[in-house]
């Protein structure tokens, strides 16, 4: 039996296209308003500027991380495949996103410390995050039922999940060589100038809309695949059922 899976449906819709295109210029002036725009800091000088790139993904970063447990928190309630689609799109993203926040970090700390790695609380739990996304994938491929494999990640990333409060208030909780929160979400006023501040919040946009477009894309693909694995499956049913006629 011949797959139905058309070329129409293969084929990325022009709107996503555009898309991608307007995300790209977007981008481009988020590079100009970090590294031209905005200007250097007092203490840190040029340095700053790692900020705009390293925040704006750790932040999306914990979305991606948040809405993988939240989908399969959803597939665990009512076992629906898109759910399950959905999450494995989003931890992608967010083992994406997580790497670039290590490698910002790192940036970070070689030319302040001396050293690319310095077991700071708020690198080591980015780097606990990391691997607990790694960790996710390698459940997946060691499970073959769909159900099953669906439903063990899922508890997997539930628990990826709480990692992410410990990230974002270890140099709160702990003595970090971390720079504290200039942005608070319990109402304190922001200590980052304004700016620096505006800087930040567009490339955060503009990272948002980045994983927007690789999560429709991903999302596409997988419900895709999921269709093709449905036909493989019936194919020989239907046969057998020609046989038995």
């Amino acid at each position: 039996m011949k797959q139905t899976v058309g070329l129409t449906q293969l084929r990325r819709p022009l709107w996503q296209t555009v898309f991608g295109i307007v995300i790209l210029l977007l981008f481009a002036i988020g590079i100009y308003l970090a590294f031209v725009y905005s200007p250097p800091d007092v203490n840190q000088g040029d340095l700053i500027r790692i900020m705009y790139g390293h925040v704006s993904v750790a932040w999306i970063g914990f979305v991606a991380v948040a809405l993988t447990a939240v989908f399969g928190g959803l597939y665990l309630w009512r076992s629906r495949k898109i759910d399950d689609i959905i999450a494995v799109a989003s931890a992608e993203m967010a083992i994406f996103f997580s790497g670039l926040t290590l490698i910002g970090g790192m940036t970070y700390s070689k030319p302040t410390f001396g050293i690319f790695w310095t077991w700071d609380a708020k690198l080591t739990a980015t780097a606990l995050l990391f691997f607990l996304l790694v960790g996710y994938f390698i459940v997946r491929g060691l499970i073959e039922d769909p159900d099953r494999r669906a439903r063990v990640s899922a508890v997997v990333s539930i628990i990826t999940l709480a990692d992410v409060p410990i990230i974002y208030f270890a140099a709160e909780w702990w003595r970090t060589l971390h720079p504290p929160l200039s942005i608070r979400l319990d109402g304190a006023p922001s200590t980052i100038d304004s700016t620096m501040l505006m800087v930040l919040l567009y490339n955060v946009v503009v990272a948002a809309l980045i994983y927007i477009y690789f999560m429709i894309e991903r999302v596409r693909i997988g419900r895709l695949e999921a269709k093709v694995l449905e036909q493989q499956e019936a194919e020989p049913a239907i046969q057998g059922e020609v046989i038995h006629v």
